[in-house]
């Protein structure tokens, strides 16, 4: 056994996360003498967390500051999990196997809201008081663009939250935390507040509401700042995030990841990502060329990430870059109207057995209401392109429960296929058969986009839509289908547009199930899940201001529910959506 100032590790437990990370490549270990230690927590799993870039982007930019030492941190797997019990052990970091309580902070980065009740999870294995008001050190604090769209959530629990890009807010925020870290914690979290835009405290916030239930208002308390300003980069300057640990043990395995652009040019309006990261934003060709010449020390298969890889200025020259050092790479995401004849061949010389494209929708009508601006002329050409690269395997991604969907759409997705599946078939003149996999998910409303104002579809509703496509796919050859489950989309519904109040709705969902917390919570989760809002209603996220004008997301809705697209966003010198005037 080691003893761990009152506390002992097993030798069991130690070799288990010893043994995980003997397989990584790039994992940072530092002395914690006089320094600021931060247990940077992934709220999933290792497997999925090591899958993440920005959760590593932190990392790397944490331990660049030479006052701190950053660790990390994970929801246990079942292996990890056992061995805890067995040994009757809190949650320990990975790299010195220390229990949480020795840290100065917990730091969540938080992607998805469905990880919200992991949170949660972490903070109770870690032995640790869950609300706010009931413990003093650690701090908990949390960031992540699961963030950035909805805190309120996690108001009770969290100490306060990062709202901003890691790459400009890390380093103020951590020369104010040294600043400050002897501060009594209320008068703490007061000066961090005040001292770093971006900072919400929420404990310095009371919410006012209606008789209806509705915010009435947001109350600051003494000079806490409102709303908060989301810290961004107006250019992507510095090093593109990238992976710093390497490992097998992930979605990505032996693949090093960099981020080539941040944002979408194309404003689809169920897409949250489209509208926080305006305008989009491009890494300059050379610094990318440089991190990928040293990834390829360590591996020889790149991950290029972005929302379209595509409108990338520079990507023939990063392909051709990437291919002459005797690499492969693979795509996160292709605009199925942007197939240039360079990109398959390239896609091809790296191996590519599927190519991954989102139409979203069955019918021209409903890519119009979703602002998705490509035809069936688009997507089809599209078909025949990749039919000419020899490529059998075609992942399309759909969208079910949209804004206005009718059954007409649903058989559009069916229509679609056949017409994809024949056009692939033509062109090799039956020399292959092409497979092509569907992949439909609910449709959740989501804050800071134009469908914010929209109600969810309900649970019973998208059974019967999955069952009606189920059916009519279920003869046709080479068609497979997934789906995601309608009641998790509710949950991640709830917590994307829920308030503060929605974190009693969490605890009881921590202690028993879900399920049950849905039954025992005197607050109807359908208020916030199923119910149509009005135009001026104050909603929990506009305690956070991203520069979008409410009024311009208001328009957009009004334009979907006409069946009308708008025009891409054109990058500068715009004031239509509002950011560029704030940046």
């Amino acid at each position: 056994m080691v003893e761990r100032g009152d506390f002992i590790v097993s030798y069991t437990l130690k070799k288990f996360y010893q043994k995980r990370l003997a397989q990584e490549k790039g994992a940072i270990f530092k002395d914690w003498g006089g320094k600021l230690r931060i247990a940077l927590a992934y709220p999933n799993t290792y497997y999925i967390g090591m899958s993440n870039l920005g959760f590593q982007t932190v990392y790397a930019l944490l331990n660049q500051n030479q006052n701190v030492v950053c660790e990390r941190v994970f929801l246990p797997d079942d292996e990890e999990e056992n061995l805890l019990r067995k040994y009757h052990s809190p949650l320990l970091s990975y790299e010195s196997q220390k229990p949480i309580k020795e840290f100065d902070l917990l730091l969540f980065s938080i992607s998805f809201e469905n990880d919200y009740l992991n949170v949660l999870k972490i903070i109770s294995l870690s032995g640790l008081p869950l609300l706010s008001q009931e413990r003093k050190i650690p701090l908990v604090a949390a960031g992540g663009i699961a963030i950035w769209l909805n805190p309120e959530p996690l108001a009770d629990f969290i100490d306060f939250f990062l709202i901003g890009e890691a790459e400009i807010i890390i380093e103020e925020f951590i020369k104010s935390y040294l600043k400050y870290i002897g501060e009594e914690k209320n008068k703490f979290l007061y000066k961090l507040a005040q001292s770093v835009a971006g900072i919400y405290v929420p404990s310095g916030y009371e919410v006012a509401y209606k008789a209806d239930g509705t915010i009435k208002k947001f109350l600051p308390k003494k000079e806490f700042p409102f709303p908060i300003i989301k810290k961004r980069m107006s250019k992507l300057n510095g090093n593109p995030a990238h992976t710093q640990i390497l490992t097998q043990e992930t979605e990505f395995s032996k693949m090093f990841l960099i981020e080539i652009e941040r944002g979408c040019f194309y404003g689809c309006r169920f897409c949250a990502a489209g509208y926080l990261y305006r305008p989009p934003r491009m890494w300059s060709l050379g610094k990318i060329c440089q991190i990928i010449q040293k990834g390829l020390k360590f591996t020889s298969k790149i991950g290029l990430i972005g929302a379209a890889i595509n409108d990338y200025p520079h990507l023939e020259a990063l392909l051709k870059f990437i291919l002459e050092k005797e690499a492969h790479f693979s795509v996160s995401s292709l605009r199925l109207d942007k197939l240039k004849p360079y990109l398959l061949e390239a896609l091809r010389k790296s191996h590519h057995k599927t190519i991954t494209l989102a139409p979203e929708a069955g019918t021209q009508r409903l890519r119009n209401v979703i602002n998705k601006n490509f035809t069936e002329e688009n997507i089809l050409e599209a078909a025949i392109f990749i039919a000419k690269y020899g490529f059998i395997n075609l992942k399309l991604y759909f969208i079910i429960g949209l804004p206005t969907e009718k059954q007409e759409d649903l058989e559009g997705i069916f229509t679609l296929i056949k017409k994809i599946k024949k056009t692939m078939l033509d062109i090799k003149n039956g020399r292959f058969y092409p497979h092509i996999h569907l992949s439909i998910a609910s449709f959740v409303p989501k804050p800071f986009t134009p469908f914010q104002w929209h109600p969810m579809e309900t649970i019973q509703n998208l059974k019967q839509k999955i069952r009606w496509l189920k059916n009519v796919f279920k003869h046709e050859k080479g068609v497979s289908i997934a789906f995601d489950f309608p009641k998790w989309a509710y949950t991640q519904a709830l917590l994307s547009r829920g308030d503060r109040r929605v974190g009693n709705i969490l605890f009881l969902a921590l202690k028993k199930d879900w399920t049950t917390a849905f039954k025992q919570s005197p607050l109807n989760p359908d208020f916030f899940v199923y119910r149509d809002r009005d135009k001026n209603e104050i909603f929990p996220w506009e305690i956070i201001n991203h520069g979008l004008k409410k009024d311009f997301l208001y328009e957009e809705y009004k334009k979907a529910l006409s069946n009308k697209s708008s025009p891409p966003c054109p990058g500068k010198n715009c004031h239509i959506c509002g950011v560029c005037i704030k940046h």
